[in-house]
């Protein structure tokens, strides 16, 4: 039996080919979800190598120890020291090309160059104080030779010359600066005199222990740490969030979508090759192989079948998890590792094998006898009570889940959605072989007079074998339920951020610190009220807040008069019309927390000196640049008696427009009133949308890319199944050209075949996803953040154009293969 497996995978390479490119591409996915988890690792180690390069001891201050120049000094006089070296970033707005601020961060040139964190690109580093580099990416805008306007912390213009460029690895998370000037020209920046940090290396000789002992005793203690270069980079690494490690999730959660596929696809495909070699399996039982024989010769074709298909599909993760870094952005990194390699061919091989098992255990329940004669397509091939049975049950679940997760809560509401999503998207994939004989009927009678006999063939081996047509758009169904259900979520979510941003913030504008620890000028507000078309103007500010026996909680303090008309959260219980003394709104989330309920009263502000506070409101805001509302809200003049600490930040204005003010106009008014104000930014409330939707987009272009995939190993079952079939209908095609029909007409037959497969397949896929969507948007909606239920026809349309279009493509092999066959041979064939 081994050997007649081997033979028969020789003898028909090319039907199993395409079986091998659907499990290829979803172990791409596998391959590439594990390659994707430890780039992110690598970006991090490199980025984090960068910045220890050189290094063999850092000093670091704790309980308000100070790095100064003083122990710099004291450093450098250590013996064994070669090298030592200040660090300190500072924050540095960039002035863009229309002249508004650009956060960026700065940061001293080491005179030692082996313990510089980057490498020079072009040009050269600053020789002089009026000189900056910049990170090659940042510099993409500015041109060598040419001025660059860099603000300090109190928002002082400062003009260098850009004289080079730098590379070093993605920032991965570590805070590494954009720019680089001489420790002089920094000091023009900030007034802060200490270092973040002293790296020191090491002369000839000296290795890290013996050093970082020898620091130790010169300037270690009160408060200042010393430890080694490899020790300073773990610990970085401990103290660093991956910034990537959300896109690996998301990239493996693909990966199991991609191989649920694949088996779809592989499964279809062994039970039409075990169909179409029944009376080879009939002669192998007649001369004397049993059951177990031919099951085990079937399943050791598939496992030649994955093992080779997984190996290709590994290498082609490699180029997958390479694509998707580009498409975020950042450096690309392709580690292989044994887990990588043992876990995709391992996964392969095994969803081949347990795809393949049904059919071969088909294969081995009819008897010799029955299997040799003629078979007749369409009796078995016809679902029947049991399926109807199966479909009808998971409607019921489907449907039914959905109305209970309608009047529940929104966690409890979200569960119940999946298992109603899940119920319904079984439902559909149960009942294609029940729609699909009616449909095609349906589709023939509409086509036939259009597109003539081509179309009345395809309709009708569409039906001859509805469970077969229905596996194939099947695959299909599943890839475009998911794109479809995110892509529409997605629109929803952006357009209910939207409308919740437009009904909770009053204002036109919003005004903020491009640098957050410097607070705008406490007359700012007063000078933007004073603009021609301004109708009002209130700051707003963030700070910690004492609530008593309660904690501390970030809230919001502003104006008592601008509450509910420049800031306007939804109000869930009380009344929000204003703040006066006295007065406390607090959140949902807050209110969850404390059990704080509308006329409670809060014993705010130290001890020795309590606030009685009254709340009057139980809210629910959304979270935007410069209009957080924060877990409470206060009057501004209450805010220093219940304040933790000294002052805010992210303080901002909130600027409401006259109602009849052109809005281009004095937006330039507002640019220049802010001219005395170099920090503060200044955002429409579109802008903050857009800032708000850039994600959701980045995302949604991510999971584009990921799905387009998917729906190949789709259309590769596709394919796959007319290649199949057109080799099982040879004499029927052969006999069909003796009739008179012409080449032509029988590749059209099949494309419109695949056609009729595809839109089944979308038309499913779509009607699921969009009603799941539907259901999400119910549930998830609040009157904070509503979920609308939107329907972005653009990708919708791009979406079912694309199966569309693809249909014909899958069928282009088959069909010239049907096209080329002999009519002769095809009459004689068995």
């Amino acid at each position: 039996m081994l050997r007649t497996a081997i033979a028969g995978l020789a003898a028909r390479p090319l039907r199993l080919l395409l079986s091998a490119v659907a499990i290829a591409v979803g172990v791409a996915f596998v391959a590439g979800s594990l390659v994707l988890s430890d780039a992110v690792g690598v970006g991090l180690r490199q980025a984090v190598a960068f910045e220890t390069r050189g290094v063999d001891a850092s000093i670091d201050a704790t309980r308000g120890a100070e790095l100064d120049d003083v122990v710099l000094s004291k450093v450098r006089q250590v013996p064994g020291v070669a090298a030592a070296e200040g660090r300190a970033t500072v924050s540095a707005p960039l002035r863009d090309a229309a002249g508004r601020p650009r956060d960026a961060a700065a940061t001293a040139l080491a005179a030692d160059e082996q313990l510089r964190p980057f490498d020079l690109a072009d040009g050269r580093f600053p020789s002089n104080t009026n000189e900056i580099a910049m990170e090659q990416d940042i510099a993409a805008d500015y041109a060598l030779g040419h001025p660059v306007t860099v603000l300090d912390q109190d928002g002082r213009q400062h003009t260098f010359t850009l004289v080079g460029t730098f590379t070093r690895p993605a920032d991965a998370g570590i805070g590494a600066s954009d720019m680089v000037l001489l420790p002089e020209a920094l000091g023009r920046l900030s007034q802060e005199e200490e270092f973040g940090e002293i790296v020191v290396r090491a002369a000839p000789g000296i290795g890290q222990q013996q050093l970082v002992a020898d620091l130790t005793r010169a300037v270690g203690g009160r408060g200042i740490s010393v430890v080694t270069g490899q020790e300073a980079a773990a610990q970085l690494l401990r103290e660093t969030p991956s910034d990537s490690a959300g896109l690996s999730k998301f990239f493996t959660a693909f990966a199991v979508l991609a191989m649920v596929v694949a088996a779809m696809v592989i499964a279809n495909s062994f039970t039409i090759l075990v169909a179409q070699r029944t009376r080879e399996l009939a002669l192998l039982r007649c001369i004397g192989a049993g059951k177990r024989q031919v099951f085990s010769g079937l399943l050791a074709e598939a496992v030649v079948v994955g093992a080779v298909a997984s190996a290709v599909g590994l290498l082609g993760g490699l180029g997958v998890a390479a694509a998707l870094q580009a498409i975020v952005g950042g450096d690309v990194h392709v580690p292989l590792t044994a887990r990588t390699v043992v876990a995709s061919l391992a996964i392969g091989v095994l969803v081949t094998v347990f795809a393949a098992a049904i059919p071969a255990w088909s294969a081995t329940r009819a008897a010799p006898v029955e299997a040799l004669r003629t078979p007749v397509e369409g009796k078995s091939a016809r679902a029947g009570r049991p399926r109807a049975a199966v479909t009808i049950a998971l409607l019921v679940v489907g449907f039914g889940t959905a109305a209970l997760a309608l009047g529940s809560e929104v966690e409890t509401g979200a569960v119940l959605s999946v298992v109603a999503m899940i119920s319904l998207l079984g439902a559909a994939l149960a009942a294609g072989p029940l729609v699909v004989g009616p449909v095609a009927r349906v589709v023939g009678v509409v086509c036939a007079p259009i597109f003539g006999q081509p179309a009345r063939l395809a309709t009708l081996n569409a039906d001859r074998n509805p469970k077969r047509t229905a596996a194939s758009a099947a695959a299909l169904t599943i890839g475009l339920a998911v794109v479809s259900l995110v892509t529409t979520v997605t629109a929803g979510v952006e357009a209910g951020r939207d409308r919740g941003l437009d009904q909770q913030l009053g204002a036109d504008f919003t005004v903020t610190s491009v640098v957050a620890t410097k607070p705008l000028p406490p007359a700012l507000a007063d000078t933007l009220a004073a603009v021609p078309g301004v109708a009002d103007a209130a700051l707003r500010q963030s700070f910690s807040g004492d609530l008593g026996k309660y904690g501390g909680y970030g809230m919001t303090a502003v104006r008592g008069d601008a509450v509910g008309s420049l800031l306007r959260p939804v109000v869930l219980s009380g009344r929000l019309d204003r703040l006066g003394p006295g007065e406390l709104a607090v959140s949902k989330q807050l209110a969850e927390e404390t059990s704080l309920a509308v006329g409670d009263t809060v014993q705010a502000g130290p001890r020795n000196r309590p606030v009685p506070l009254r709340v009057v409101a139980v809210y629910d805001g959304v979270s935007a640049a410069g209009a957080d509302t924060g877990l409470a809200m206060v009057d501004l003049g209450q805010q220093s008696a219940i304040a933790m600490g000294e002052g805010g930040y992210d303080d901002s204005v909130l600027v409401k427009l006259a109602a009849d003010a052109d809005h281009d106009q004095v937006r330039l008014a507002l640019e220049n009133a802010l001219s005395g104000a170099p920090l503060a930014q200044l955002r429409s409330v579109d802008e903050l949308k857009e800032e708000l939707s850039a994600p959701l987009r980045s995302t949604l272009d991510l999971l584009w890319a990921l799905t387009a995939l998917a729906v190949l190993i789709a259309f590769a079952g596709i394919t796959n199944t007319l290649s199949l079939s057109v080799l099982e209908r040879t004499r029927e095609s052969a006999l069909l050209r003796a009739l008179g029909l012409t080449r032509g007409g029988l590749s059209a037959a099949l494309a419109a075949e695949s056609v009729f497969v595809a839109l089944l397949g979308a038309a499913c896929g779509l009607f699921v996803g969009i009603g799941s969507a539907w259901l999400i948007a119910q549930v998830a909606s609040t009157d904070a953040e509503p979920v609308l239920f939107v329907l972005p026809w653009g990708r919708l349309g791009v979406l079912l154009g694309a199966a569309v279009l693809a249909a014909p493509l899958a069928a282009v092999i088959p069909a010239r293969r049907a096209a080329r066959g002999s009519v002769t041979a095809g009459i004689a064939a068995p």
